[in-house]
């Protein structure tokens, strides 16, 4: 045999009830769920970036006044930044890089896992400079992925 529902359980489920209700817009359409934490953001490619890669590890800043590539043994890459050809999803920087080679920077919108840390960053990368190319995760300068 069921045992009867209290009227104060009855009193809670219906002020529940009410509640839902109450966030409910009036028109018919779902409401969209937020973004997952590590999609990538709406893309500003004026802003400040920073790129990584591991094994072998490099850097590559991009700041308004320049371009610079770094990677151990070797002398860092310069190019002057004369903006990126950007679409949406995507930007690429070009220029005659310090070593007279070409210095060219791809960055896609779409989240990169760095193999070594784990943090997800908001892009992935290529880089071509110092006759080769190298690959890895890029995120805009003030908002680096911490390793967890």
């Amino acid at each position: 045999m069921r045992a009867p529902v209290s009227t104060p359980l009855l009193a809670g489920l219906a002020a529940l009830l009410a509640l839902c209700a109450c966030g409910r817009s009036q028109d018919s359409t779902p409401a969209q769920p937020p973004p997952p934490a590590d999609a990538a953001p709406a893309t500003d490619f004026s802003r400040p970036l920073n790129a990584l890669g591991n094994e072998p590890f490099w850097a590559v800043k991009i700041r308004p006044e320049g371009i610079v590539f770094s990677a151990p043994d070797m002398a860092d890459v310069t190019a002057p930044n004369q903006g990126p050809a950007a679409e949406p999803d995507r930007a690429v920087w070009t220029g005659a890089g310090s070593d007279g080679a070409t210095l060219a920077v791809t960055l896609t919108a779409k989240v990169c896992q760095d193999t070594m840390s784990g943090a997800n960053y908001p892009f992935t990368a290529s880089v071509q400079a110092a006759g080769r190319t190298w690959t890895g995760c890029a995120a805009y300068a003030d908002a680096m992925p911490r390793p967890e």
